[in-house]
């Protein structure tokens, strides 16, 4: 639709205008019969919506943004807090020039259970130095929707706006020369139900204007039906949103798969109401009709009109004692019947009703939600009565919930991707660094490395916490990543309902009841060590579960920790007794081993004194062996060879010996430096 002229788009919005003729008809009397300018002898309608409206929304829901998963994500934790943060601001904020979130909200339910259908649209403001994201309530009649069968399948949304000529000329220049402002708002040709409208509007002068967010090319279209030759303006996407539009999915209570035509609630059960406005303007009637009237006696003169006036037990003189006589007064009184119009008025009053019974049963009021019950029906009736009375409900509770939802999402897309880090900061109170603050810390600490400044300098160690702490620039990165941000975090509300209005206070008693039974029962067993503790917790989780305590009950719940045992005096003696024990032990047994490795040291150096004296002895035989048989040597030389041969033989022995008895020297001192050793 890229390529689609003015005048072809003014064609696009006179067939969504067709589309839905017949809901927009409807819308409009819905209306005037809830506001009570027709008036209706019985305003069920308006009966019917003050009780629905605060079971679907009667407060604002507190924003729950948690990790989705409980795995350590410390960097998770840090971005959960601060989207949290911001989105109770932002719903919180009571900037007079805005529409209130609640109260944004609340206009959203009540067009969805008027005229069947509710929208907000979300918008970003900025200044010099401010900036917001707040609701828009936009008038149902005034919002038109390109042709589909589901929300996902949209093409482009468009908003009927009335501008005046200085706000004209801001938002398209020269362009605005071409408009014609006139008193009043433009009418088309079957928008004449306007001219009622018109008369009260004064004289402020107004152009109509259609806003169009276009899907196909993500552009932003102004245009006129009074000129038709460009558009007026055209923006590029100013939000960045996901799903491109500024608006959730519109609350709708009557849910169609064949289309997105809204359905009023009120068509539901019309015809039963105009019954009951009919039964109702009878009864009105018939009891106008029961008067107390009739006629006297004419010759009684003013005595009879005398005894009306009288209070009781007065009595009047008379001179007409005679036509007194004349069978009292009821022989000259006549009053006209009324006992069949009063059996006329008990007829209607029971088929009232019998009617209004029907419209609660097309609507699933039962009288528990509107506090009404019959003084003979029994606990059990009633409560059976609350428990299937609410279940239609809570369908249109979960639709009310899913739309605040989806909007403080929108909230929360249009604040990440528009504001600054400082507003980040400011709005969530977050001690959390810029990336301005974390540049400058960086550049500190990598001059004092350098310059090998003193790490203990109170300016470098601010630096070092600033880098240590988490950083706007990372924290608003995964918020920008959707898909990064849908894996990690998990976005929830609290309630829509105040508590006041449901069931919850009975569901509370419940609770508590039950878990006091559980406590009693399983604690006596915990403290014996029967049962474990992990499985006491996991069935108190289970309890919990069935209740509507939310998330952040069953997180705190996860925390428990098994409670330390009450010390027995018995025990802890014995404990000490044996610790004792334990560490006398310990140090004989230290004892022992010293005097262990004392002996085995000495009896090492024994055995090697005891080796080196048996090597000594065995070298002292071998050398007297020796000595004897060099001896005999000697005396065999001397008897066989003359005196000079004996002379050079003795030299050479000796030198012979002397040799002999060095080496065994040597060896044997060799063998007791290795003994030693």
């Amino acid at each position: 639709m890229t390529d689609l002229t003015v005048s072809q788009w003014l064609e696009e919005i006179n067939d969504a205008k067709k589309r839905e003729k017949d809901f927009r008809e409807d819308g409009r009397e819905i209306r005037e019969i809830y506001s009570n300018e027709k008036k209706t002898p019985f305003n069920i309608l308006y009966s019917n919506t003050e009780t629905l409206l605060p079971a679907l929304f009667s407060e604002v829901p507190r924003p729950l943004v948690k990790r989705r998963f409980k795995d350590e994500d410390p960097m998770g934790k840090v971005v959960a807090e601060a989207a949290q943060r911001i989105l109770e601001y932002l719903i919180d904020t009571d900037v007079d020039d805005y529409d209130k979130f609640d109260k944004s909200m609340s206009n959203a339910t009540l067009d969805g259970l008027l005229p069947g259908r509710g929208v907000t649209s979300i918008k970003y403001e900025s200044d010099d130095d401010w900036e917001t994201v707040c609701t828009d309530s936009r008038k149902w009649d005034r919002v038109l929707f390109g042709y589909a069968t589901k929300w996902s399948k949209v093409p482009w949304i468009a908003y009927e706006e009335y501008l005046d000529r200085e706000e004209a000329r801001r938002l398209f220049g020269a362009k605005a020369n071409k408009l014609t402002f006139v008193e009043g708002e433009e009418q088309d040709n079957e928008d004449d139900y306007k001219k009622e409208e018109n008369k009260d509007q004064g004289y402020r002068k107004t152009a109509r204007i259609f806003q169009i967010w276009d899907k196909s090319d993500k552009k932003i279209k102004y245009i006129s039906s009074q000129y038709k030759d460009d558009f007026l303006r055209e923006d590029d996407d100013p939000l960045e949103l996901t799903g491109f539009f500024n608006c959730p999915e519109p609350i709708q209570f009557v849910e169609k798969s064949s289309d997105r035509i809204p359905t009023a609630l009120y068509t539901i059960y019309k015809n039963q109401a105009r019954e009951l406005n009919r039964i109702q303007d009878r009864l009105n009637r018939v009891i106008e009709a029961i008067k107390v009237r009739g006629a006297y006696n004419g010759s009684l003169g003013e005595e009879i009109e005398q005894i009306f006036k009288e209070e009781d037990n007065a009595l009047v003189p008379t001179d007409k004692a005679a036509i007194f006589g004349e069978g009292g007064l009821d022989k000259n009184i006549w009053m006209i019947p009324i006992a069949e119009l009063v059996s006329v008025a008990q007829q209607l009053m029971q088929a009232r009703e019998s009617a209004k019974r029907v419209i609660y049963e097309v609507t699933g009021i039962s009288d528990i939600i509107r506090g009404q019950s019959a003084a003979s029906e029994t606990l059990g009736a009633q409560k059976i009565k609350e428990s299937w009375g609410t279940m239609r409900i809570k369908r249109l509770q979960k639709e009310v919930q899913r739309y605040v939802l989806d909007t403080m999402r929108l909230m929360l897309d249009v604040a990440v991707n528009k504001f600054s880090e400082a507003s980040w900061a400011k709005m969530t109170g977050l001690p959390y660094s810029t990336t301005e603050q974390r540049e400058q810390a960086q550049k500190i600490v990598q001059i004092a490395q350098a310059n090998r400044m003193n790490p203990q300098d109170p300016s470098i160690q601010q630096a070092m916490q600033v880098l240590q702490m988490p950083n706007w620039g990372d924290v608003l990165e995964i918020l920008k990543d959707n898909y990064s941000r849908s894996y990690r975090l998990d976005m929830e509300t609290n309630s829509t309902i105040d508590v006041e209005a449901t069931e919850d206070k009975q569901l509370v008693g419940d609770f508590m009841n039950a878990m006091g039974q559980f406590m009693n029962g399983i604690s006596p067993l915990i403290d014996k060590g029967v049962m474990p503790f992990g499985a006491a917790k996991s069935m108190m989780l289970s309890i919990v579960k069935r209740y509507r305590f939310g998330r952040e009950v069953e997180d705190e719940l996860n925390q428990m920790t098994e409670p330390q045992q009450q010390p027995n005096p018995e025990q802890e003696k014995a404990v000490k007794e044996f610790q004792q024990a334990q560490q006398k032990f310990q140090q004989e047994q230290q004892k022992f081993q010293q005097e262990k490795q004392q002996a085995q040291e000495q009896f090492i150096q024994q055995s090697n004194n005891l080796k080196a004296e048996k090597m000594q002895l065995d070298f002292a035989n071998k050398l007297a062996q020796l000595k004897l048989k060099y001896q005999e040597d000697l005396a065999n030389v001397k008897q066989q060879t003359n005196q000079v041969e004996m002379e050079a033989s003795l030299k050479a022995l000796l030198e012979r010996h002397k040799s002999d008895v060095r080496s065994m020297l040597d060896k044997q001192a060799a063998r007791m430096m290795k003994a030693v050793a």
